[in-house]
């Protein structure tokens, strides 16, 4: 199929999508704004920032174009969407969907909006230079290139910094490596964020730096051709495991910062600690309540990990089961052997804008 007959189909999708998707209302998306490679349906009330923000998605698809060896459309069509949280890709309907669904009314707009055009517009780019390649075993990697070509573009790629700190404690908790970032799915949950981000923006970074920036771009091409292993190895000239140990060492050199601010407005704050039950008892669970201060509801539970100094695990907050809680919860888990007294723990929270922040505290065993 030419690109000239591609570029038609998806325009056509896009604009049919927007009036017949169950998921996007005919009453939310009535505005469209334009430059000479982007189309964008805006929703009602938006249209300004939509006119704002346009010049800039014309400059990040041009600058993607560039990055992913020209393998965008002469013309990209995009919807935008306040009800959905999550942007997608689809192949099938050749397609971008951004979603803008916030917690917090107090996000800046506009950058928020760029952020999430634009990853979305790397990942079309690099799904079309690698020939859709974008499978359970290879997100991973089409994840941590959007987000490294899109910190570039917006000139803010030591949020990625956060990415390594990310990427040491998945390593602790033996989540971090090929096996386990084959499996997508169960590691990310399905959900896009800076977590889920880091192993694929801590890999690429680092055959990046040894063997020169555009390395990745020629990876994502031969993936177009063969499977993954064998993609890496002939583009970075090393088995997979040999690959893997390169990237491993670095992640295990990497010291973690007492702090990193990247919007300095922004970071998180641990306001309140409480401790289910009280005191924990040996052979049991103790919950652990924390209470954040977000200002710009960007901080997740997934950017939140908790270091118990009786046993060097690294524990990973979850959401609270309970309906408009506001805390997330760690469940440390207390041997049955375990002698009575008092722990220390090490909080450290990430939010999406990749700062970072440390807390101490202790918490009580009883005894039987």
């Amino acid at each position: 199929m030419s690109r000239f007959n591609k570029s038609c189909i998806i325009l056509a999708v896009i604009f049919a999508s927007a009036v017949l998707m169950p998921r996007i209302s005919l009453s939310q998306l009535i505005d469209t704004v334009s430059s000479e490679h982007v189309v964008m349906r805006m929703p009602a009330g938006r249209e300004s920032l939509g006119r704002d923000i346009i010049s800039d998605i014309e400059r990040c698809y041009i600058f993607m174009n560039r990055a992913t060896d020209a393998s965008l459309p002469k013309k990209i069509a995009i919807v935008v969407n306040w009800d959905l949280s999550a942007s997608t890709y689809s192949c099938r309907e050749l397609s971008i969907t951004v979603g803008m669904n916030r917690p917090d009314s107090g996000a800046n707009l506009h950058a928020l909006l760029l952020h999430n055009v634009g990853k979305e517009i790397a990942r079309f780019g690099l799904i079309e230079l690698s020939k859709g390649a974008q499978r359970e075993d290879t997100e991973f990697l089409f994840e941590g290139m959007s987000e490294i070509l899109v910190n570039e573009f917006q000139h803010s790629s030591r949020k990625l910094e956060a990415t390594w700190a990310i990427s040491r404690f998945l390593d602790e908790m033996r989540m971090l490596g090929f096996s386990a970032q084959r499996s997508w799915s169960l590691f990310s949950g399905g959900k896009r964020c800076l977590r889920n981000a880091a192993p694929g923006v801590t890999f690429l970074t680092t055959f990046r730096e040894l063997q020169g920036r555009e390395r990745p771009v020629k990876f994502f091409q031969e993936l177009g051709k063969s499977s993954l292993t064998k993609s890496l190895e002939k583009t970075f000239k090393a088995s997979i495991g040999e690959l893997e140990e390169i990237w491993l060492k670095r992640v295990r050199e990497y010291r973690i910062a007492d702090e990193i601010t990247i919007e300095a407005e922004e970071p998180p704050q641990l306001v309140q600690t409480v401790y289910v039950p009280e005191a924990g008892q040996p052979g049991t669970d103790l919950q652990v309540r924390l209470f954040f201060k977000d200002l710009v509801g960007n901080l997740l539970s997934e950017g939140i990990f908790f270091r118990d100094e009786r046993t060097h695990r690294v524990l990973q907050a979850q959401t609270a089961s309970e309906k408009e809680a506001d805390y997330v919860v760690v469940t440390v888990p207390i041997a049955s052997d375990c002698p009575p007294g008092q722990y220390g723990y090490e909080i450290t929270a990430i939010d999406e804008s990749g700062n970072l922040r440390k807390w101490t505290g202790s918490y009580k065993v009883g005894s039987r």
